[in-house]
């Protein structure tokens, strides 16, 4: 299984932000022609198997900026400028996403800046109420 998720649809897209008021959604954002950032791939990787709980606390999807760009600009703040990003091709853009909106983001695949947005923005580990 990867630890990508690939969305293709609206609805798709509509229910993974609105998943986000419960995890951190990463969203790797790209051009429709460059697919997910196969660069990080190894470091989600290493996120997702050292992150504990880490199906309760995020969830890494991949989309095409063409496909979604209004979509996009909506989570983001204004200066993401995703409409030219769709328009004129871009490196890849890295959203944490939480209640709906974008609390952080990294333009190009910078991983060391990827994994310190992650691991400021994850939940903390949820408590068990069995335990």
């Amino acid at each position: 299984m990867s630890d990508v998720t690939v969305i293709k649809t609206e609805e798709e897209f509509d229910s993974w932000v609105a998943k986000s008021n419960d995890f951190l959604l990463v969203m790797d954002v790209h051009q429709g022609w460059s697919g997910p950032c196969e660069t990080l791939a190894p470091t989600f990787s290493r996120l997702v198997r050292d992150t504990p709980q880490v199906e309760k606390r995020m969830a890494i999807t991949s989309c095409a900026i063409p496909m979604f760009a209004a979509k996009i600009q909506e989570l983001a703040s204004d200066d993401a400028k995703i409409g030219e990003m769709a328009e004129k091709g871009c490196s890849p853009l890295f959203l944490a996403v939480r209640f709906g909106k974008a609390v952080g983001m990294v333009k190009g695949a910078n991983s060391p800046a990827i994994e310190a947005l992650i691991k400021e923005q994850i939940p903390n580990i949820i408590e068990d109420e069995d335990e």
